[in-house]
């Protein structure tokens, strides 16, 4: 990227990365987490990695919040699920926890429903409050199943999945906005062998109260990100640098333009991420279809004590 530095950014698309699993496809959109490393697919910075891009613009790029909190890894994670079996059953560390004991970003995330087949389930935590020799004893005897909340979801729903929920998903296409960090600990994988369980090592992250927290939208205030719906029916002027953060546009469906005030235009199309750097200050986005939906991902300011808090209620 030499004699590029002094270029102004502009908006930016990667290229998706995807990987078979067990239970489906896992399709990474926008990471920087070092085994996925996404690659910008046009422009003049076309063919290098987030995490090249990152190291090379700094704040230009995520904006004076992002980088204070988070040095050169880029702190969002875009990545969407195929589950065509059943997920194995984990649970996320906190980033507290995270840092003291691996040195590493905890997970917070957001699951966005986009499909859902005949057998779809999201499993959320637990019906009641419960143990942890109760928990543990029903994983070492494989029914588990009885203790845990269990959501029949529907298009457009989206759950908030926090630090100590256990949680897995079956028959259902997600999409999921998270802390940049794929730090997570399988506790039960119904019955099968062929993976390595993590349930002693974990036992203690887990928040073993009845699960009560629910979204209907995708609309999330954390510490980590948050997460705004837009139904684009008209032009709407926005702006990234001047609130000192990068933000992140996912096409849910329909299509629209990012037009710049020098009067580029970036188009964006269901399925596909845009990132808009922080350097960017003002834009339009533009609907090129009646029903366009868009997700706006962003970093808002932390209180410098601000660790681990908990969900901000709208």
């Amino acid at each position: 990227m030499e004699n590029e530095n002094n270029r102004k950014l502009t908006p930016l698309k990667f290229l998706p990365d995807s990987m078979e699993m067990p239970w489906g496809t896992v399709e990474y959109r926008l990471a920087d987490l070092g085994f996925v490393d996404s690659m910008a697919s046009e422009g003049y910075l076309g063919g290098n990695t987030l995490s090249d891009i990152v190291q090379t613009y700094l704040e230009r790029l995520v904006g004076e919040t992002a980088f204070d909190w988070y040095g050169t890894q880029f702190p969002i994670l875009v990545k969407h699920l195929k589950v065509r079996g059943r997920t194995s059953l984990h649970v996320n560390p906190d980033d507290e926890t995270a840092e003291q004991r691996y040195d590493a970003f905890g997970k917070t995330a957001l699951w966005y429903v986009e499909e859902c087949g005949p057998d779809a389930r999201l499993y959320l935590g637990f019906k009641r409050d419960v143990t942890a020799t109760e928990f543990y004893e029903a994983c070492q005897k494989g029914d588990v199943s009885k203790l845990l909340h269990t959501v029949t979801p529907k298009p457009g729903e989206s759950y908030l999945i926090t630090p100590g929920l256990v949680h897995a998903a079956k028959d259902v296409t997600l999409l999921e906005v998270a802390e940049c960090s794929e730090l997570w600990f399988r506790l039960h994988d119904w019955g099968s062998s062929e993976r390595e369980l993590h349930l002693e090592e974990a036992i203690d992250l887990v928040d073993y109260r009845s699960w009560k927290a629910s979204l209907s939208a995708p609309e999330a205030r954390v510490p980590q990100f948050t997460v705004h719906q837009i139904d684009l029916k008209e032009p709407l002027k926005n702006t990234a640098g001047i609130d000192d953060s990068f933000l992140i546009y996912i096409c849910m469906q329909g299509s629209a333009a990012i037009r710049l005030s020098e009067g580029e235009s970036y188009g964006i199309k269901k399925g596909e991420v845009v990132l808009v750097p922080s350097e960017v200050e003002d834009f339009f986005l533009l609907p090129a279809d009646r029903d366009t939906r868009l997700l706006e991902v962003r970093l808002d300011p932390r209180p410098d004590n601000d660790i681990v808090s908990e969900p901000v209620e709208d």
